[in-house]
């Protein structure tokens, strides 16, 4: 069911996620969408009258489902370590640089509809191979050419989430019954200029490393920098560290970057680019 909305010149793609009555007043549910889990508040107060909210049922600190929170009217918090948001607004009391994602939600004859014009499908691979790569070591399906053809263990450049990168296939991927999203493209292989241009790059991991531990330990900040990794594409550097994912290390980032010409990211260690779906590098930090 899609129309065209003239007040965003947007058009609209409502979908059917059920039966309204499905929801008792104050209770919440999950749905899948296009492989995005959102999440629907059946909204009872003094000031709502059974009004109907849709956000992405994933806290932006850790991901975890907000499904499981407490809380009343449109305040809910999650349930790993309490940030409180309001499902009407999206909005994060705690940390309002970190709101959740609100969808449009109606009720027409008693059935919910969420406009899903705003979710995108998820990026299934096309020529699938298995790649390693980043100094974690990650392992991730990547898109190539229709009828490209790479040798185990042959280097390539990779677009990622983060950048350009050096990977090694380790193998193709045959037909998938639940084929899963791909982690970038594989842009072509590793050639002796691309080796040359690397050898040129100056290594500038050290001082960004060693700046970015004073400053923690300066702040007391409870994460640790465990690695330090430049990227093939000259303009981005990748801090790895342990710990929670914090709005602080957004801070940390842009000072650093004010500091740096390249763009500085943190990235958790126990996290692929691709599970943490984030473009800045897994923690919003960019």
């Amino acid at each position: 069911m899609s129309d065209f909305d003239y007040g965003t010149t947007q058009m609209t793609n409502w979908i059917e996620l059920g039966e309204a009555s499905e929801i008792s007043p104050g209770d919440r549910k999950s749905y899948s969408i296009k492989g995005t889990e959102i999440a629907v508040f059946h909204v009872v107060d003094d000031l709502q009258l059974g009004k109907f909210y849709a956000v992405d049922d994933s806290c932006p600190h850790q991901g975890a489902s907000l499904i499981a929170g407490e809380g009343s009217g449109t305040e809910v918090s999650c349930p790993l370590h309490d940030w409180s948001f309001d499902v009407a607004t999206g909005e994060c009391f705690d940390f309002p640089e970190f709101p959740l994602t609100r969808y449009e939600l109606k009720v027409e004859s008693g059935v919910l509809l969420l406009d899903a014009s705003t979710i995108e499908e998820p990026d299934i691979p096309q020529n699938p191979f298995l790649v390693r790569y980043g100094s974690m070591g990650w392992v991730d399906q990547f898109s190539a050419e229709e009828n490209a053809v790479y040798a185990h263990r042959e280097r390539v450049i990779l677009k990622t989430s983060r950048g350009e990168e050096v990977g090694e296939i380790l193998s193709s991927v045959s037909m998938q019954e639940n084929p899963v999203p791909s982690a970038g493209t594989i842009l072509r292989e590793f050639t002796p200029t691309d080796q040359q241009t690397l050898s040129r790059q100056e290594d500038v991991t050290a001082p960004v490393f060693q700046d970015c531990q004073k400053l923690i330990q300066e702040r007391g900040m409870p994460s640790e920098i465990i690695d330090c990794e430049q990227l093939f594409d000259q303009q981005t550097v990748v801090l790895y560290y342990l710990g929670s994912r914090m709005p602080a290390l957004e801070i940390l980032a842009q000072e650093l970057n004010a500091n740096y010409p390249w763009r500085i990211i943190f990235h958790p260690v126990d996290e692929t680019p691709a599970a943490s779906g984030c473009s800045s590098g897994g923690c919003g930090c960019g």
